[in-house]
């Protein structure tokens, strides 16, 4: 099993499989990278790096004091210690903002964005909601209660509900804590335009849309952008609409790479 010591001491686990272009995936708080198991058949075509954030999955944990420069900074040691050319970043949900950070601190080492149910800040009321709701059951330490939903709501097989289960136990309740808390007071709305010139790919599900009506702040702001909506989706693309969301991004890589 690869691991991989960051400056500050954290130990990363992280998976490599596949040749090509590389792809390195971000998960959001308490899933770590088993959640992305049906990504791994883009290693036929690219090279796809998983791997678990800090305090999460197989990870060890440190408190810093920034949540997410802490886990930008670990992104991009990975990266570098992997040797890893201008990677597409993908990050899922909450991990949108460690792959937005990572593209405004080291914009020119990053191929292209991809973010699946991704948001810049948090704004729409439903989804704040979401976030108080894992502060709430972290600060009570009710990981097992929340992990079983995730496992649930993620699922395609009883396979799949135990893996992510299982997986989503191992994580620190602190670490997950912190991304949450972290995450409500994100906000790089004010620098997209930075970004404006970084080709990306938005992928939301038509149900949830207290997620996908964040669509605007990134289109009202950056140009090389592609979104895909995928009709009667859920937020939990990667398991659940796995298909379209391979598809989606075979596609976008094909045209810009």
């Amino acid at each position: 099993m690869p691991f991989f010591e960051t400056s500050s001491g954290v130990r990363l686990y992280y998976e490599r499989h596949g040749q090509g272009k590389p792809l390195i995936f971000i998960h959001p708080p308490l899933l770590g990278h088993v959640i992305f198991k049906y990504q791994k058949i883009l290693s036929e075509k690219y090279q796809v790096i998983l791997y678990d954030c800090r305090g999460h999955g197989q990870s060890t944990y440190q408190k810093g004091d920034d949540v997410i420069k802490d886990h930008t900074v670990d992104l991009y040691e990975l990266i570098t210690h992997l040797n890893l050319e201008k990677p597409i970043i993908v990050g899922y949900s909450n991990g949108g903002f460690i792959a937005i950070n990572y593209a405004l601190e080291y914009p020119d080492k990053i191929g292209a964005m991809i973010l699946s149910g991704g948001y810049p800040e948090v704004r729409t009321g439903l989804l704040a909601f979401e976030y108080y709701a894992g502060i709430w059951l972290m600060k009570r330490r009710y990981k097992h209660f929340l992990s079983r939903l995730l496992a649930k709501t993620h699922k395609i097989t009883d396979e799949d509900e135990a893996i992510i289960y299982r997986y989503s136990m191992m994580a620190d309740i602190e670490a997950v804590l912190d991304l949450y808390q972290s995450g409500i007071r994100y906000s790089k709305m004010d620098q997209l335009y930075r970004l404006k010139e970084l080709p990306s790919l938005l992928v939301y599900g038509t149900i949830t849309k207290h997620i996908y009506k964040h669509k605007m702040y990134f289109e009202n702001r950056m140009n090389q952008l592609d979104v895909v909506k995928i009709s009667r989706a859920t937020h939990q693309i990667p398991t659940r609409f796995h298909k379209s969301f391979n598809s989606a991004i075979d596609q976008f890589l094909s045209r810009f790479h």
